[in-house]
C-alpha cells in the first residue's frame, strides 16, 4: 500500500511555505540542491527503516512528529536520494537511499552530500544503516529500537545508545576503515561480543568474560538487555558508558 510522500528538490535560494503551519523554511543556497524528506504517520504499529548512503555524511536522531522527517543537501544531481514507503499489515517500511553509485573521488570541487534525518520515537523501529565512504552519526536516545544493524565501509561512526530503554534489542555492527565510538547506557544490561580484524577495540567500563565477550555491571541482573555483535575491520572501535 503506497502512502503519500513529500520529497521536494530546489536549486538556488528558495523560500518555501509550509501550508497551514504559518512558518517558512529556507532550503538550499547558490550551489546546493535540497530535498525535504517526509513520510507522514499512518496506522502502522512498527517501522522498518533502511538507510543506504554511499558517500557523504549521515546524521540520524529521534523526535520526529511524523514517521520520518528531515533534509538532504547535495551539490550534484548524481547524489539525488530516493524515498519509498509501503504499509505491510501493521509494519511501515521506509527506504531512503542514494540513487546512483559514486566513485572514490567524492569530496573534490567542494562536493557535499549531507543527510539530516529524524525518526519517530512513538513506535518500535527496526533500523538498518548501510554506509560506504560516509561519516555516520546516530543519536538514537529516545527511540524505541527493536533492532539495530550498522554496516559501514570507510568513515567515522558515532552510535549513541545512552538514555533509558524499556525493551531489550540486538545490535549488529560491521565496521571497515575509520574510528567507531559506541556510547552505552548505564541503566540496562549490556553485552558485547567482538570479532576483531586487524583493527583494535577498547572497552571502557566493561568487564571481560573472555573469548571477546564484555558485559557491564548490570548484565547479570537487568531485565532489559542490549546485546551487541561487533565485527571490526582495520579501524578502531571504542565502547564506553554514558557520563
Amino acid at each position: 500500500m503506497k502512502k503519500q510522500l513529500m520529497v521536494g528538490a530546489v536549486l538556488g535560494t528558495v523560500l518555501f511555505l509550509v501550508t497551514g503551519c504559518g512558518t517558512f523554511t529556507v532550503l538550499g543556497n547558490d550551489d546546493t540542491l535540497s530535498e525535504e524528506i517526509i513520510v507522514e504517520k499512518d496506522k502502522a504499529k512498527e517501522l522498518e527503516v533502511e538507510l543506504n548512503l554511499g558517500v557523504g555524511e549521515m546524521n540520524i536522531t529521534g523526535g520526529s512528529d511524523e514517521w520520518i522527517t528531515g533534509e538532504i543537501e547535495y551539490t550534484d544531481k548524481k547524489f539525488k536520494p530516493e524515498l519509498s514507503y509501503d504499509l505491510d499489515g501493521d509494519t511501515g517500511e521506509i527506504l531512503v537511499e542514494q540513487e546512483k553509485k559514486i566513485n572514490v573521488y567524492f569530496g573534490r570541487n567542494n562536493e557535499k552530500n549531507v543527510w539530516d534525518l529524524q525518526l519517530n520515537d512513538e513506535v518500535p523501529i527496526r533500523l538498518e544503516v548501510n554506509s560506504g565512504a560516509t561519516d555516520t552519526n546516530l543519536t538514537l536516545s529516545g527511540l524505541q529500537l527493536s533492532e539495530l544493524s550498522v554496516n559501514a565501509g570507510v568513515g567515522d561512526i558515532d552510535v549513541d545508545l545512552s538514555g533509558e530503554w524499556k525493551e531489550s534489542f540486538d545490535v549488529t555492527l560491521e565496521t571497515g576503515v575509520g574510528e567507531t565510538t559506541v556510547i552505552l547506557p548505564k541503566g540496562v544490561g549490556v553485552k558485547v561480543k567482538s570479532e576483531e580484524g586487524v583493527g583494535s577495540s577498547n572497552y571502557e567500563g566493561l568487564i571481560s568474560q573472555g573469548d571477546g565477550v564484555y558485559v557491564n555491571e548490570l548484565y547479570e541482573e537487568a531485565d532489559v538487555m542490549i546485546n551487541i555483535m561487533a565485527e571490526t575491520g582495520v579501524g578502531e572501535i571504542t565502547f564506553k558508558e554514558e557520563n
